[in-house]
Order: structure tokens, then C-alpha cells, then sequence
């Protein structure tokens, strides 16, 4: 499909009012399907259920709790129709955080996205202090109209997401109707001449990743099959629903791809009909578009970049054998229609600004990160170092600041220093990337002080109830000779040699870890 309607909200009603009556599934998980039609009515049924929420403006979000489930596109749906800003989360986000994100947003209602009629009442005992409506999601549920009554201006928020980088004040990241709509449209040229009857559902719906197979299940009524990130392990259960379902986009992080091409199932004679691979959210590497080509001949492979502040991605490109031969790191892309990308000219990397359609309008109630990163409307600088060649084609430089990606989830080292600074008994602490093969793959935890394995097993399990599982770091250590550098500060180089010659170490858990190796 190709979308007409020049207005944003106008365009979501058109994609959406061709649900109706189609039997086709839309969503697919091992136990539960959704079909087009079934999400067409129950969505409508809701969006006129908040539409009686009281706000006149339909400017306070409504926050969406679940993971994996129909009813979160149900919800999804609801939110935008009625004009509602949509806030995602997920089931495992720590209670404390979920508090701060409601209060942050001045969240009008949460939507419970879960099968379990007992969620609603455990999640409003979470939200303790709060006066927020929790509400289920019907999936039977059938609207009285057509469409609901609300007609969402071009500049009102779509969705809001919280970046996992900030521990303390959250950041939620607004993005409007009109970013969203021109990603949308974006979707037509970046897959153009792709043909696929199913689309992964490889993403966490808070990550803004997840809005590629979304959006191209919907505009093309193509099913979704998704994954359970409590079953990330069983990739040859997955690999089954993928070779039944008939699925032919793939979309995920590179991290991702890496651990299923660890099955040997994993491959174009097992999944025919899978041809067309799509990356975002962290580096794509060679090793892992080499094992593509080789395990799916004729495959093609899109690699993607761009901040959640300019709508998900900003630049494409086809990745092609001469780029695996040359001998930079594969690039980023061409930079999207309606946007731009300059930075610093020079033989050395500056730092990537965003200009455009697809830059949305920045950080909730941030005024300070708001006037930096947004220095002027429609223009974002993204603390990324990049460099573009002259036919247009852009490579990443990697972060300036300490905020990095840890297998596409965004991480602040600085934030979690501080977090840890912050327990009883500590008296310092350093947080660095675990590198392999040049990829940041965990967090490494330094800790300055006389502690013993079990008080580090504590200050691991301590935070895993605090922060969500990618800000805890994976491998701690204590007990080392500490090194200062010229400035009388932590010579973090040299905190290499420390893993090795700790006396006390802890390797942390965590749930969908992969086997660093």
C-alpha cells in the first residue's frame, strides 16, 4: 500500500479502516492470534473508551504495560485514533521507574496489554500513590461509530518513549503525528520491490525499533510472529513458527541475528521465504552480513541508523559485497527523504546534526537537554560522531559522550556509576563496556573498596530490582590496586589490568543474556 492522505492522522484512519473485514491475521504468538479485523473493531471499541477521558486538549498519554501480547496492539491502535499519546513499556520494567514514568508524563490511563485477568489489580498495587485508571484490553470488544470522534493536529504527540539511559529523572522522547506519518511513508521507498507474507516480531514494543515491522505488517495487512523474549533462548522453536509462518522480513538489532545464527537452522533452506534482513539500533558488523549471505544466497540486507529523537531511523542502505571488501566499517546509508544530515566537514569525524521532517519535538519536561540537543525546531544534534561521502553516503563514527549501546539498548555509563555510587557502603565505582571483537557486548563494574563476592552478588541483585536488565552490568569486580592518571583521577585504562588481577569477582545473570564468547 501506498499511503495518500496528506494529513497525518487522516493517513493512520486510511491504513486502518482497511483492517475491516479482512480475516487475515495480524498478530501471532504461540498461543494467541489476532486477526485484522478483530484488531480493527476492538481497537475502535477503546479508542471511544478514552475519548471519554476527561482532557479537553487528549494531551495527557496513556501509558501501555505488556509484552508481546494482542491487546498491546489493540491499545497501540486506540491511542492514535483517539489521539491519546502513547506511552510503551514493558512487564519487566522496575516498579519505581514505572512510578516516575507515570508521574513524569501525567499519565490520563494505563492499558494493561496482558491475557491474566489478575495484571490490572497487581499493576494499580504497583502503581502505589498513584490515581491513574488501570483498564484491561478486550480484544472482542465492538465499537458504537466508526471512528471516533477526535481528529489529531499534525504537531500533537503520537507516542512517547523513555530512553533506558537515564536512571534518574526518566527522559521521554516526543514524537508527533506528522514525524510519524512521514516515517510511514518512508516505508514504501525503503522496501520497495521487497514481497514478504510474514514480518518478525523481534522487538520489544518500548524500543522504537519495533516500529519497522509494525508499520510494514500493517500497511501491507502481513502478519506479525512474534517472539517472547522469556523464550529468546528457543531459537529452534522459533525458527519453526518463522519456517510455518512464511515470514520474509526480518528485523532486528544485529545482537539478535548473532545469537540465531548460532542455531544452524538458521538459514535460507529451512526459511525460503525469508529474503530481506533489516538492522537498526546498534552497529551492523561484516561477520555478521557475511553469515547472512552465506547461510541466505540472495538475500538482501538493509542497514539502518537514526536516534528515537528523529522517528526511529534517518539514513538507509543496501548492503553489497563491495561493502564487505572495503576497508572501512560498513555504512550507515543514505540519509532519508525529507531529511538531512551535516556535520563538521574535515578529515576527522564531527558530530551528526538532523534536520528535518523526521525530527520530532524533543524531551518532556527537560528544559536544559532540550535547549542543547535542539538547538532550533526541526534541527537535532545527536552526540554522534559521522562523516559523509561525496556521493552521500554516510558512516557512524561512534558516541562522543559516554552514552553508548550495549546490543541496541542505549546506555549511559555515567548514570550507572552513580547509581551504584549511591549504595550503602560504596565507596567509588567505574562502569565500562565489555568489548568483543569491538563491540560493546555488557557493562564491566569496577568497584573501589575491600568487597567481597557475596557483597557483590548483593549490589547486582540489588540493582536488577532497581533498573531494567541492560543497565545492570555483568561482570563485577573488586579487590584491585587502583591506578591514577595525570590528573590524579581513575585511569580508566588501565581497568583492563584490574579484571584480571581482582581478588574478588561476580558474574551477573540476567535474563536473555547472551553467552559473551
Amino acid at each position: 500500500m501506498k499511503p495518500q492522505a496528506d494529513d497525518p492522522h487522516q493517513l493512520l484512519r486510511d491504513i486502518h479502516r482497511r483492517f475491516a473485514g479482512s480475516g487475515a491475521e495480524a498478530y501471532r504468538t504461540t498461543s494467541e492470534t489476532l486477526s485484522f479485523d478483530r484488531l480493527y473493531h476492538a481497537s475502535l471499541a477503546l479508542a471511544e473508551k478514552l475519548a471519554r477521558v476527561p482532557d479537553p486538549r487528549c494531551s495527557r498519554p496513556v501509558l501501555i504495560w505488556g509484552h508481546k501480547d494482542p491487546r498491546y496492539l489493540v491499545a497501540y491502535w486506540a491511542c492514535l485514533l483517539a489521539g491519546r499519546p502513547l506511552v510503551p513499556t514493558e512487564q519487566d520494567t522496575p516498579a519505581e521507574r514505572l512510578r516516575q514514568i507515570v508521574q513524569t508524563c501525567d499519565a490520563s490511563v494505563v492499558l494493561v496489554a496482558d491475557a491474566d485477568p489478575n495484571a490490572p489489580t497487581q499493576l494499580h498495587k504497583t502503581l502505589t500513590g498513584s490515581d491513574v485508571p488501570v483498564w484491561s484490553v478486550d480484544l472482542d470488544a465492538a465499537p458504537a461509530q466508526d471512528l471516533p470522534p477526535h481528529d489529531a493536529a499534525p504537531d500533537d504527540v503520537a507516542y512517547i518513549m523513555f530512553s533506558s539511559g537515564t536512571l534518574g529523572q526518566p527522559k521521554g522522547i516526543q514524537v508527533t503525528y506528522a514525524n510519524l506519518a512521514d516515517f510511514i511513508r518512508w516505508q514504501d521507498q525503503l522496501l520497495a520491490g521487497a514481497s514478504f507474507d510474514g514480518v518478525t516480531g523481534n522487538i520489544r514494543h518500548c524500543f522504537d525499533v519495533s516500529l519497522f515491522e509494525l508499520w510494514n505488517s500493517w500497511l501491507r495487512l502481513r502478519p506479525i510472529t512474534a517472539l517472547n523474549h522469556a523464550d529468546f533462548a528457543n531459537s529452534t522453536g522459533y525458527i519453526r513458527r518463522l519456517e510455518a509462518d512464511q515470514v520474509g522480513l526480518w528485523v532486528s538489532t544485529p545482537s539478535i541475528t548473532r545469537l540465531m545464527l548460532r542455531n544452524r537452522r538458521f538459514n535460507g533452506t529451512t526459511l525460503p521465504a525469508l529474503s530481506t534482513f533489516l538492522f537498526c539500533g546498534e552497529a551492523l558488523t561484516k561477520p555478521v552480513v557475511q553469515s547472512l549471505f552465506d547461510r541466505f544466497p540472495g538475500c538482501r540486507v538493509l542497514n539502518t541508523y537514526g536516534p528515537t529523537e528523529c522517528t526511529v531511523a534517518v539514513t538507509a542502505v543496501d548492503i553489497t559485497a563491495d561493502h564487505l571488501a572495503a576497508p572501512e566499517d560498513l555504512p550507515i546509508g543514505f540519509a532519508r527523504p525529507g531529511t538531512a544530515l551535516v556535520a563538521d566537514p574535515g578529515p576527522d569525524q564531527g558530530e551528526i546534526e538532523i534536520r528535518g521532517a523526521s525530527v520530532g519535538r524533543g524531551y518532556l519536561k527537560l528544559p536544559d537537554k532540550q535547549a542543547r540537543a535542539f538547538p532550533a525546531p526541526g534541527c537535532y544534534r545527536t552526540g554522534d560522531r559521522g562523516q559523509r561521502r561525496a556521493d552521500g553516503l554516510w558512516y557512524f563514527g561512534g558516541r562522543i559522550d559516554r552514552e553508548i549501546k550495549v546490543q541496541g539498548m542505549r546506555v549511559d555509563l555515567d548514570d550507572i556509576e552513580a547509581h551504584i555510587r549511591r549504595q550503602p557502603g560504596i565507596e567509588d565505582a567505574v562502569v565500562e563496556p565489555y568489548m568483543l571483537r569491538g563491540e560493546a557486548r555488557a557493562l564491566n563494574a569496577y568497584i573501589f573498596g575491600d568487597h567481597t563476592a557475596d557483597v557483590l552478588k548483593q549490589l547486582a541483585g540489588q540493582m536488577s530490582r532497581e533498573l531494567p536488565p541492560y543497565l545492570v552490568p555483568r561482570f563485577w569486580y573488586a579487590g584491585f590496586e587502583a591506578s591514577l592518571n595525570r590528573n590524579s583521577k581513575i585511569d580508566r585504562a588501565w581497568l583492563s589490568e584490574a579484571a584480571r588481577t581482582a581478588d574478588h569477582r561476580h558474574v551477573h545473570s540476567q535474563p536473555d543474556a547472551e553467552t559473551l564468547s
